[in-house]
């Protein structure tokens, strides 16, 4: 049995508050009129049991709503959630009289409020990156100097209308943080404003919003069409979604590369800009009501429906544009070069040295007897035997602990300037004809010495010098690559956020970025971080070596292909490791994906697979294909950025640089170094390992990303999703 409400004293009680309560919040407030209304609100809170008059709480609405907020959608179905309990409460008898003497209008600012942090991360999400936030991405795109004269016009015009909500949407956002202070005037002119009908009202503004998302919502001729068929996606045919993925297309890959984040990602930070903009407008125009309905300013039961609806119908649309638009939209992150003078060896990009390089060397010293009866052609496999008569190879460093492979005649007479520097025989050669290999330039740096090379007759055969490629492991060659694994610390639920190429020790190393793993996509900045490489050595006595180390591979003249492969984890992983192996004696790419849950973001790491493409040129069925390098120069004297060039089941080998422009001097394609993470940091779905570069030039060796396809997660669950009726909204 419910105990009897002192009708008498409750009554009085209200109606101290409702005189007294302006004067809580007044500085001069004297000490007892603060002391009688806390009490009286004491009295009110103790004595209402009912559960009817108790299903408004002071402290709070403690029903369940959606806790994940990270995702677009879910903001909405939670703001949703919010507004609906409150518009049900404010119908329960006795309610508004109550909330008004008990501070009402505060109270319901202090319920928005609950929502604050939710908002924050999202618009959070939107504006992070390297350089700028999604906006101003968008802007760099309409400034290109394109055809994209449909992007360029619709972009600024919808922009307009996300600052006219976002403006007004920091003005509720103040009284949030200062709901203690905030009086009753300034609250009934802000939802004046809300709802004004001079100028655009918010909810015209939403509407035009989403006019540009879907042309031909609420459109009459599309009515009958949409209801039977429930296909939205053609109502939001050549929508603003549309236009950016087409405007994307037609990017130049500068733009593309230079990018912060993958295309998939940057269309879905739009359509979260663009649900929180309606998220935003929406619960401003909800609060104005519930304040004017408090002050007695009418009930606005059938406004505050129409716009559930509404904005139930707009989220539905957004979405389901958005999911069309982004699973036609590639996930994948590959960065662009420097410029040219920009680049820094070890820095941005790495190069292995002296592992093929080419060699001048006599026949004389090509062969056990010293005798000149072949030609260079014939020395396609063999060793150095000795410095006959020390003539030019007593001059420069020789390759007489490796092997030599490929020799050919140019010319009998020449010019060499050498270089003793590390990495580099000789900077040119000129022959006697005038013939120039190399980039000519005075020889007269500390390390370089000109050299007159002339062959010679030796009765009746011609000891040619020859132009070979050695193959010399030592202190001056670095040609290893790290086999060991690079993981995720997955028992912390962490997972791979980025990835680089780095060089310790001479060892090339793939070096991972990882972070905490948070629901529906999202990971904890705060813990992002590059993972040092495991210690790793070319064990001494072990650098003339052409053997595989404990721990790394060697490369060498037969086994100096690396395959190019793009490995993309199951529906439902992620990325949390990643090592190099041998196969067929190329190195090959491997990816550890482990099964993750999409809500809350919970790594398993017990059930971890490692990915991996097996296809060597060997295989019957889609055997690897050779990526040519033809005439490569060294890569960094490019003028034009380099491009992607390659695709799974290819490889490509490490080869000396052109002979004519570098006079094979260095090891090509380089390595490039710089680190490709998606920003803000995001899940990744899969690591690709590709070339890319122009025509006559070596290029680079890189690494890009996958970040998670969003268009998976964009489905309504029927159990989540069901507000067609609100029930005690309109009563």
């Amino acid at each position: 049995m419910k105990p009897l409400i002192n009708n008498k004293l409750l009554g009085s009680c209200l109606l101290l508050l409702v005189f007294l309560q302006p004067a809580w919040s007044a500085i001069v407030a004297h000490e007892k009129v603060r002391e009688l209304i806390h009490q009286a609100r004491v009295f009110i809170n103790s004595t209402l049991n009912d559960d009817e008059l108790r299903l408004f709480e002071l402290e709070g609405d403690k029903e369940e709503v959606p806790t994940e907020f990270a995702q677009p959608l879910s903001l909405q179905i939670a703001v949703m959630h919010v507004t609906d309990a409150l518009n049900r409460e404010m119908n329960l008898p006795k309610w508004q009289a109550m909330l008004r003497a008990l501070g009402g209008d505060r109270e319901i600012l202090k319920r928005f409020a609950e929502m604050r942090p939710h908002f924050a991360s999202l618009e959070k999400r939107v504006n992070q990156g390297q350089d700028a936030g999604i906006e101003e991405q968008l802007n760099e795109l309409a400034a290109l100097n394109t055809s994209m004269t449909t992007w360029t016009r619709i972009w600024p015009q919808l922009q307009t209308l996300i600052h006219t909500v976002g403006n007004l949407h920091d003005w509720f956002d103040r009284y949030q943080r200062n709901a203690a202070v905030v009086n009753e005037r300034t609250l009934r002119d802000y939802a004046d404003t809300v709802h004004s009908t001079d100028g655009l009202t918010i909810g015209q503004a939403l509407i035009s919003i989403h006019k540009a998302v879907c042309p031909f919502s609420m459109d009459d001729a599309y009515d009958d069409y949409t209801e039977s068929e429930n296909n939205s996606t053609d109502i939001c045919r050549g929508g603003v979604l549309e236009t950016l993925q087409t405007a994307l297309t037609r990017a130049n890959d500068s733009f593309i590369c230079s990018l912060p984040k993958s295309t998939h990602q940057l269309v879905y930070d739009l359509y979260a800009l663009l649900t929180l903009t309606d998220a935003k407008g929406y619960a401003m125009m909800q609060f104005s009501w519930m304040i004017l309905r408090l002050y007695g300013r009418g009930n606005n039961a059938n406004e505050t429906e129409q716009a559930r609806v509404d904005f139930e119908k707009r989220m539905t649309e957004k979405a389901e544009a958005a999911q069309k638009v982004l699973s036609q939209l590639s996930t994948w992150i590959w960065k662009c070069d420097p410029p040219t003078n920009d680049q820094i060896e070890n820095e941005t990009y790495i190069r292995f040295k002296e592992l093929l390089q080419g060699y001048v060397v006599n026949e004389v010293d090509l062969n056990q007897d010293n005798t000149c009866k072949e030609s260079c052609s014939a020395y396609t496999n063999t060793q150095e035997k000795g410095c006959f008569d020390k003539k030019f190879c007593a001059s420069s460093r020789r390759c007489s602990s490796g092997r030599i492979y490929n020799c050919g005649f140019i010319e009998a007479d020449s010019n060499i300037c050498v270089n003793n520097s590390p990495g580099r025989r000789y900077d040119w050669i000129q022959y006697k004809s005038g013939k120039v290999i190399g980039q000519k330039s005075e020889c007269k740096a500390p390390s370089n010495k000109n050299h007159k090379v002339d062959s010679w007759w030796r009765f009746l055969y011609h000891c040619s010098y020859c132009m070979c490629l050695c193959d010399q492991p030592g202190l001056h060659s670095d040609r290893y690559v790290s086999l060991q694994s690079a993981m995720a610390s997955t028992s912390s639920n962490r997972l791979v956020t980025g990835v680089r190429f780095v060089k310790i020790n001479r060892i090339l190393h793939i070096q991972i970025q990882e972070g905490e793993a948070l629901p529906r996509g999202s990971v904890n900045e705060s813990t992002v971080q590059w993972l040092p490489t495991p210690p790793l050595t070319v064990l001494k006595g072990k650098e003339e070596s052409v053997e595989d180390g404990l721990g790394y591979a060697t490369l060498r003249y037969e086994e100096r292909a690396i395959d190019l492969d793009d490995l993309v984890a199951p529906k439902g992983h992620v990325v949390t490791g990643l090592r190099f192996r041998k196969l067929g004696g190329h190195l090959n790419l491997e990816v550890q994906a482990s099964p993750i849950d999409f809500t809350t973001g919970a790594i398993d790491n017990e059930r971890a697979i490692w990915l991996s493409n097996d296809n060597t040129p060997a295989s019957e069925l889609n055997p690897r294909t050779k990526l040519a390098l033809l005439s490569p120069d060294v890569p960094t004297r490019s003028l034009k950025p380099s491009v992607p060039d390659s695709a799974s089941d290819q490889f490509v080998e490490f080869q000396v640089s052109s002979l004519e422009k570098d006079v094979s001097q260095n090891t090509v394609p380089f390595i490039e170094s710089t680190p490709v993470t998606n920003q803000p940091s995001t899940w990744l779905t899969g690591i690709g390992i590709y070339h890319k570069g122009q025509p006559g030039y070596g290029g680079y060796i890189a690494l890009r990303i996958a970040t998670l396809n969003f268009s998976h997660y964009m489905i309504f669950p029927s159990k989540e999703f069901n507000y067609t009726s609100a029930d005690g909204i309109a009563n």
